[in-house]
């Protein structure tokens, strides 16, 4: 049972001038419940908590916090936490109790006033041995109203890793908008989005979702194709519609044909995995790049787009297959390989594919997506790295001086972040404005008619504090810009609509 203490303090003084009392309710520690399934990270008392924690401090829980365990850099999220001295606690939007391992899966929250742990276990049997994987965070409260936190991580062959933490209390930066409108949405989950005139496609982890914006504000879903898929391209050709699908996982890049767009049809596959599709349409003939965090990049003619000829493919030298190419951007002759820990690579392949000329590079702490054009009269290119950077925190925007006659060539001429606190994901450079889908914080437009000095004069905060689940990797996504609309991929609600 768990209940409330409550400390009372007095004050005296002179005369008439004697303070009320102050009340601090603190939860009463208590004895956690035995676990339910025994395994890695049964034991909560177990896990080593700095010895600051203040007993009963669970009370101040309740909210949304942001914990990163450093110096992971995928290791990072923004839990809610709710619930009472008396009830316990546990994280919200997270999983019910499961005492049942029979079906290979068991999940257990223990509260007991000081810490609050929780665990995921998996069990599974193959080749006649028993495998487990299990996860689990402990978290207490300090004295100065930080979070303490330990991940921990298991599986029967690498055994045990366990990362310190720490939390922050977590909030939307700003208002909801300014200068941007919500104008219609559709739910789902979305992770890219593609726009073919008035028809949009939506690639995520449940599928493709095709989706009529002829009427922004009533967007009509039109039909859906299961899968698991990171991103979505389409092209025309041959009197053809066709959607090429990068796969979750490491399946080959589907092609199906939406031609009609209420009837999807999965056609067969490029025999090739991809993570990110670049095309180059108005390229004669049309071409098709893959990044699929190899070394190099296929490159493929779909001049017939059922069809595509694989033409040859781009060596991106580099430190080796720990640095693979996770996007690219096509400019030109000009490609923008985003190659992971060793940063963004620009090569020059006028010469031919297989003769590909390195034009320069900056290092970054994980390149994850570049964007070549002009702003201000100036060549450029926008970058953003992913996850959480060793020293400034989430991953920001970086201006990139684009012009090899520029003695700073593929040096940071600016930079803008949002906070340290939240990173970025994908963004898009349309004349002198730059627009970046930044997860927690939603959408960001920049004013870059001075690149050295990117100024934010619009936003649209997708992100809903009270409902998200709290992963590191969620809200505003993907984005396609048309005319004074902004088509959003968001995590949490799908398709969301806005207007300038």
């Amino acid at each position: 049972m768990r209940t409330g203490i409550v400390i009372l303090v007095g004050l005296a003084a002179c005369g008439d001038n004697l303070e009320p009392a102050v009340e601090n309710e603190l939860c009463l520690p208590d004895t956690p419940p035995a676990a339910l399934v025994p395994g890695p990270f049964d034991d909560p008392l177990a896990v080593q908590l700095p010895p600051s924690c203040v007993p009963g401090g669970l009370r101040d829980l309740p909210g949304r916090w942001f914990v990163n365990h450093e110096p992971e850099r995928f290791s990072f999220a923004y839990p809610k936490f709710e619930g009472t001295c008396e009830a316990g606690f546990r994280r919200a939007n997270y999983l019910d109790e499961d005492a049942d391992i029979s079906d290979g899966f068991s999940f257990q929250t223990w509260s007991d006033g000081t810490r609050i742990h929780y665990r995921e276990l998996y069990q599974f049997s193959f080749d006649g041995r028993v495998y487990e994987y299990a996860t689990m965070t402990t978290a207490c409260m300090l004295p100065d109203g930080t979070l303490a936190t330990v991940f921990g991580e298991y599986d029967s062959d690498r055994g045990m890793h366990t990362v310190d933490g720490k939390g922050t209390r977590f909030a939307p930066k700003d208002d909801v908008a300014q200068g941007l409108s919500l104008v219609g949405e559709l739910a789902g989950v979305s992770y890219q989005i593609a726009l073919d005139g008035t028809i949009a496609y939506l690639a995520g982890p449940l599928g493709l979702d095709v989706v009529d914006v002829s009427s922004p504000a009533q967007p009509v879903a039109l039909a859906h194709l299961d899968g698991s898929f990171n991103d979505v391209k389409i092209a025309h050709g041959g009197g053809m519609t066709i959607a090429y699908l990068a796969p979750l996982g490491e399946d080959p890049t589907r092609v199906v044909d939406v031609t009609t767009p209420s009837e999807p049809e999965f056609l067969g596959n490029v025999p090739a995995y991809s993570h990110s599709i670049f095309l180059t349409p108005d390229t004669a003939p049309p071409r098709m790049y893959l990044a699929n965090y190899s070394e190099s990049i296929p490159v493929y003619d779909i001049t017939a787009p059922a069809s595509p000829i694989l033409v040859d493919s781009v060596p991106i030298d580099g430190i080796g297959d720990t640095a693979g190419i996770h996007d690219l951007h096509v400019d030109g002759t000009r490609i923008y390989a985003d190659k992971t820990i060793d940063g963004v690579v620009a090569v020059d392949v006028a010469a031919g594919f297989d003769a590909p000329v390195e034009l320069g590079r900056i290092p970054t702490s994980y390149s994850h997506a570049t964007w070549a054009g002009t702003a201000g009269g100036r060549k450029i290119a926008i970058h953003g790295d992913e996850g959480m950077t060793p020293d400034e925190g989430g991953a920001f925007l970086r201006v990139l001086d684009a012009d090899e006659a520029s003695p700073t060539f593929m040096q940071e001429i600016g930079r803008y972040q949002s906070r340290p606190e939240v990173g970025i994901h994908n963004m898009i450079l349309v004349g002198d404005r730059a627009y970046i889908a930044y997860y927690q914080d939603g959408i960001r437009v920049l004013d870059l008619s001075e690149p050295t000095q990117p100024r934010e004069i619009a936003h649209y905060n997708t992100w809903d504090p009270d409902a998200a689940w709290g992963d590191a990797f969620e809200g505003a996504i993907g984005l396609v810009v048309e005319g004074d609309y902004i088509y959003v991929a968001d995590t949490d609600r799908g398709l969301v609509i806005l207007r300038r």
